[in-house]
């Protein structure tokens, strides 16, 4: 009996590791392309977006990683997704009102994160060998705090152009925002710019990303169906869903059939899709 009830866990143990067996079908290649959210995710090893956390989530297996993006007073952009430096850094302000050098040496003040650092995209790109083998998605923080409005926009916009032609990154790049001018300004400097909306929800995205006939919508797993994702497909757009932070979230994600997740879980979506 003991050795039944044994063999019985081990079957069980087994069962839960198995990759399951998705039947995919979307623009992607009938692909779910594997990304991190700003790396390992939210709650992981490392910080978010940090050289190690992203480094880490491009050597398991993964297709990318989405990078949350801010831009410095001398523009220069940074991967960081606060709105403020206050909470999570051991300096206080915002990163646009600071020159790249004032906080090149920031560090992280969670407890487990100390010993990591603020990372410029050049310092990350530089850094990351084979960096043609995977995709990254910047998630454009536009926090400002100026009212010449167009001033920063093109000023932003300038600076993701000088360092996709300095990276080679036109094929390898996907671009996400909340705001339709700022995505009206990069699509008109570079008309290949692979461009996502970020709505509120589906339905705005979905008429938004038509109307300025955009690549695809970026939205919380939580706000689309799976109808909703086949009826983007229908229009052409990719749909990239996040906010995937269970085993049971990452599932039922796959089951919509996106072309893209963004995870928190990217060691078990690479495992179930890999």
């Amino acid at each position: 009996m003991k050795y039944t009830l044994a063999l019985l866990n081990i079957l069980i143990i087994v069962s839960g590791c198995q990759k399951a067996d998705f039947d995919i079908s979307n623009l992607n290649n009938h692909e779910i392309s594997v990304y991190g959210h700003g790396g390992m995710g939210i709650g992981q090893t490392y910080p978010i977006n940090s050289f190690e956390s992203i480094f880490h989530c491009l050597s398991i297996g993964t297709d990318g990683t989405e990078l949350d993006v801010q831009m410095t007073k001398d523009s220069v952009l940074v991967a960081f997704h606060d709105r403020s430096l206050d909470h999570s850094t051991n300096i206080s302000g915002q990163i646009i009102n600071k020159t790249w050098d004032e906080i090149s040496d920031v560090t992280y003040t969670n407890p487990s994160f100390t010993n990591y650092k603020l990372i410029s995209l050049d310092e990350l790109l530089d850094n990351t060998q084979n960096i043609h083998d995977f995709t990254f998605t910047f998630d454009c923080k536009l926090y400002h705090s100026t009212n010449d409005l167009k001033s920063y926009y093109t000023s932003y916009v300038n600076a993701i152009n000088k360092i996709t032609d300095k990276y080679n990154l036109h094929n390898n790049l996907l671009i996400e925002s909340q705001d339709t001018t700022f995505l009206a300004l990069l699509q008109a400097s570079n008309l290949d710019h692979k461009l996502f909306i970020y709505p509120d929800s589906f339905e705005e995205g979905l008429k938004i990303a038509k109307i300025m006939n955009l690549y695809g919508i970026t939205i919380s797993t939580e706000k689309i169906s799976k109808a909703q994702i086949e009826e983007a497909h229908n229009e052409g757009l990719f749909v990239a869903i996040w906010n995937t932070r269970t085993k049971k979230k990452t599932i039922e994600a796959i089951h919509k059939l996106p072309d893209i997740i963004q995870s928190d879980k990217v060691n078990y979506l690479v495992n179930q899709l890999k």
